[in-house]
């Protein structure tokens, strides 16, 4: 109950809600910790942690971690399974906004004591209803394109054009139709990130450099260009033809950098997009596509585990996600945050601050947000390294002949992304040994000089806004398997737990040894990496 009072004094504008949003408030806060009467988080009583260890753990432990005092398998599995039953948890959304305080109470339920929820207010895009139809009938749609528009509440009805996006959009072919074009598979070697690799953790030799790796996310460039040359026509709505059956295209949920474009947009999978290509000049179709754009509070929950400085080592990951693995990065921060509060504070060199960013979905916007909001107040100085981890426990499927996602019995391939900081390096590649986390490259940022704008990544996860706004030491651990992206789609069968386990203890070992680097060996960039002694 200590967490519910901090948070109401941390929010003077409850005081201007209606007793309903109130009372709505309230509900999932008491359910995270320790209420019945939620959907979301209401076994998380305090007094009911499972099997959650709670003895009180000593010096030794803080240099000899414990696998033994962590919290189980099952419990991460569990978690897992009730984030796939969330669904779509899209930025500022009701799923979200429940998960976010539900992760808080865990916290609290952990031992965190100054757990703070941190308000960040963006434009959010949002959708209900997203249809196509042919002569009144229905059509089976894939999914909508996030932040691609709106209809009115009738729809539109025009007739369709086919375009090739490799080729610059000629208005006038366009103007009063419905758009369709494909989605490209783009496929990229594995050199391409062994290219920037510091250090490679794979003792199986499980990937070739010659491997090719595809993935659907890697058409975000394309989508995007092509929705944005479209806001600059007279197109009246856009359908994206993905290259693969609906039962693998069926919740795609790509872009997502939050930029509100002019052309509403859906995708469809390849057999119905080849009978659309199919129709005869001048047939019509309806879409259906009403959206509303409304200044939305999400939140940043930022939590401290005093330490023997003032000093900060972080450790993060973010809230909204599609499915869940993307992302159950803040299951293995609870276990790791509920062995940290339980060592001595003499045990952590600097202080941990535990950080759920929410935005990801949005463009960045909750850790610009933070950023901003600390600006001024010293903590951003204080923060020596960031562990960001991301999709744990991913394994590999790959598309059959029909381009149904079939298991492949490996894991999925992972990079640990970080400025090219020795001391870094060497922390992300002892985690993945410790983990045996399967193939894991140590890359250096793809784009090191991008400023992580809408349309420039420094390297492909959440992390990379700390290090391109503020130059701050971010290692970044992530995997993007092919049903990443998904929403709908089970993800527990896809994920190994035994892994996310050996994961959550090998980022603990890592929080306790960046701690004892000191400041100024996380700060200072290298030309070139030593290489790890055989």
């Amino acid at each position: 109950m200590t967490l519910l009072f901090r948070w109401l004094g941390h929010f003077p504008f409850l005081k201007t809600v209606t007793g309903t949003g109130v009372l709505a408030a309230l509900t999932l806060m008491l359910a995270a910790c320790g209420g019945n009467s939620s959907d979301y988080g209401s076994e998380f009583s305090c007094a009911a942690r499972h099997d959650w260890p709670s003895d009180g753990l000593s010096v030794d432990n803080a240099r000899h971690v414990d696998a033994n005092q962590f919290i189980s398998v099952d419990q991460l599995k569990q978690w897992h399974r009730e984030l796939d039953a969330l669904g779509l948890r899209d930025t500022g959304g009701p799923a979200e906004d429940a998960y976010i305080r539900t992760l808080a109470g865990r916290l609290d339920c952990a031992g965190v004591r100054d757990v703070v929820l941190e308000p960040v207010t963006f434009p959010r895009w949002s959708t209900t209803d997203w249809r196509l139809t042919l002569n009144g009938e229905p059509l089976r749609v894939a999914s909508y394109i996030p932040y691609s528009g709106s209809t009115p509440e009738h729809g539109v009805t025009a007739p369709t054009v086919h375009v090739d996006i490799t080729q610059p959009v000629d208005p006038s072919t366009v103007a009063g139709r419905i758009v369709l074009f494909d989605v490209p598979n783009i496929t990229v070697p594995t050199r391409f990130f062994l290219d920037n690799a510091m250090h490679v953790w794979d003792p199986l030799s499980s990937f070739s450099p010659d491997e090719l790796y595809s993935r659907p996310y890697l058409a975000i460039d394309a989508v995007t260009r092509t929705l944005d040359a479209l806001g600059d026509t007279e197109a009246v709505g856009a359908i994206g033809i993905l290259q693969m059956p609906y039962e693998t295209a069926h919740g795609s949920y790509f872009p997502y950098d939050g930029i509100i474009r002019r052309v509403p947009a859906v995708y469809v999978d390849r057999d119905l997009g080849e009978q659309l290509k199919g129709l005869s000049n001048g047939t019509e179709l309806t879409l259906h596509l009403p959206a509303s754009v409304a200044d939305t509070a999400t939140h940043n929950v930022v939590a401290m585990i005093p330490g023997a400085s003032d000093e900060i080592t972080v450790i993060h990951s973010h809230t909204d996600g599609t499915n869940g693995l993307e992302d159950n990065g803040p299951d293995a921060i609870i276990g790791i945050a509920q062995y940290l509060a339980r060592l001595p504070q003499s045990a952590l060199p600097r202080t941990v601050m535990v950080m759920f960013s929410s935005g990801h979905f949005a463009g960045g916007v909750g850790i610009e947000g933070f950023l901003r909001q600390h600006a001024d107040d010293g903590l951003l100085d204080r923060i020596k390294s960031i562990i960001t981890v991301e999709h744990l426990g991913a394994q590999r499927w790959e598309p059959d002949g029909n381009g149904i996602l079939q298991p492949t019995g490996l894991d999925e391939l992972a990079c640990f992304f970080a400025p090219r900081i020795q001391s870094l390096a060497d922390a992300a590649y002892h985690a993945a040994e410790a983990a045996d986390a399967g193939p894991v490259i140590i890359s250096a940022p793809l784009n090191p000089d991008a400023d992580a704008s809408k349309h420039e990544a420094v390297w492909p996860g959440e992390g990379q806004y700390f290090y391109s706004h503020n130059k701050m030491s971010d290692a970044n651990y992530i995997t993007g398997p092919n049903y990443l992206l998904n929403w709908g789609v089970d993800t527990v069968g896809k994920t190994d737990f035994q892994r996310v386990h050996s994961l959550m203890v090998a980022f603990t070992r890592m929080v306790l040894d960046l701690s004892k680097v000191p400041a100024e060996d996380l700060t200072s960039l290298s030309e070139t990496i030593e290489p790890m002694a055989p």
